[in-house]
């Protein structure tokens, strides 16, 4: 979709990674967040992912939607590092603006609205 983030909970469990599709309102608080983030404050990198635990959430977005929400077009959230790449070279910032804790409960609502 051309207007809409992806948001993909990355997890080692033999299955394919589950996704959020964020549109609208939902878009526009994921950008704030995010932009409240990138290019405050430096960090280090997150630790390297576990084979069968949670591993954060990879955000992609259409590159019109990006520029236009002033987003890059893929970045990665893990244990409160906010990951872009500049070029070549990833850029890590603190997760100053909670974006995963509030893709966490994104996906959980999501989750349950799925099974009821």
């Amino acid at each position: 979709m051309d207007d809409a983030i992806t948001a993909t909970i990355g997890v080692f469990s033999g299955r394919p990674n589950p996704e959020i599709s964020l549109t609208g309102e939902a878009a526009e608080r994921l950008a704030h967040s995010a932009k409240r983030a990138i290019g405050q404050q430096s960090a280090p990198p997150p630790p390297a992912p576990r084979l069968g635990f949670y591993h954060g959430f990879i955000v992609r977005s259409p590159r019109k939607l990006a520029q236009r929400l002033g987003l890059p077009e893929e970045f990665r959230v893990y244990q409160g590092v906010l990951t872009e790449k500049v070029g070549r070279e990833p850029k890590h910032w603190r997760d100053a603006a909670d974006v995963e804790r509030l893709q966490v409960a994104k996906a959980a609502v999501d989750r349950a609205e799925v099974v009821e």
